[in-house]
């Protein structure tokens, strides 16, 4: 399912032109915006009312000299995903050049590196916060970043934070390396080992991540979940 679909956005649709509109002007009016698609205003205004609510579309107030200011209207950042992007085909390129002309060691050191960089970047997002708030605020984190997780217990009893998206999936097949990056964040933020139990990549329904020290932790978050595919 695209994510046109997702969002309830018709590629033939009066509310698709719209977000097209705004996204070769970089902004307008509604009275640009009725001119630019050939809709009336009350139909524009209908369209930015369910796309503001969306999170697709910001609106600021542009003053013209004396009088009432008009509303100007923008694409956020969230509506930059309705658009096709390419960056998997550069990371591919990239990687494929970089291990094709530097040993494994190097290679690996390199993404260990990487990892730790953007390790430390989200430790010092969470270092004011007490350790038992830090894994809610993990979450609300990588969701804010585009991926949908939760914590939940195993069986077993382990803890584990499961991920039904995994952004490396484009180029995860030929670079798996990239999955320590994510290891080396959630550690980081938690301040403990973690270790992968899942990952969609070898076709399991989620990524997981297991918490070995949380294993008799029973009451902790999504404790009343037992199995990673439900």
């Amino acid at each position: 399912m695209s994510i046109q679909e997702v969002l309830g956005t018709n590629t033939d649709s009066t509310r698709w032109a719209v977000i097209k509109a705004l996204r070769t002007c970089g902004g307008a009016t509604v009275a640009e915006l009725a001119e630019m698609v050939g809709v009336k205003p009350v139909t524009i205004r209908h369209h930015l009312t369910s796309l503001q609510a969306e999170g697709l579309v910001d609106v600021t107030e542009k003053r013209h000299g004396v009088g009432r200011p008009s509303h100007f209207y923008r694409l956020s950042r969230k509506a930059d995903q309705l658009f096709p992007h390419s960056y998997h085909v550069l990371v591919d390129r990239l990687l494929g050049e970089i291990k094709e002309n530097f040993p494994p060691e190097t290679v690996n050191m390199l993404i260990d590196s990487l990892a730790d960089s953007m390790a430390s970047d989200v430790r010092r997002q969470f270092a004011d916060l007490p350790p038992e708030e830090r894994r809610a605020r993990l979450v609300e984190w990588m969701e804010e970043h585009g991926l949908t997780v939760r914590w939940r217990q195993s069986e077993d009893g382990l803890l584990q934070l499961v991920k039904y998206h995994c952004p490396y999936y484009a180029v995860g097949d030929d670079h798996p390396e990239l999955c320590r990056i994510d290891e080396a964040m959630v550690s980081a933020v938690i301040e403990a080992e973690v270790k992968r139990s899942g990952c969609l990549l070898s076709g399991d329904p989620a990524c997981a991540l297991v918490l070995d020290e949380y294993a008799e932790d029973k009451d902790g978050p999504g404790a009343q979940d037992s199995q990673l595919g439900d």
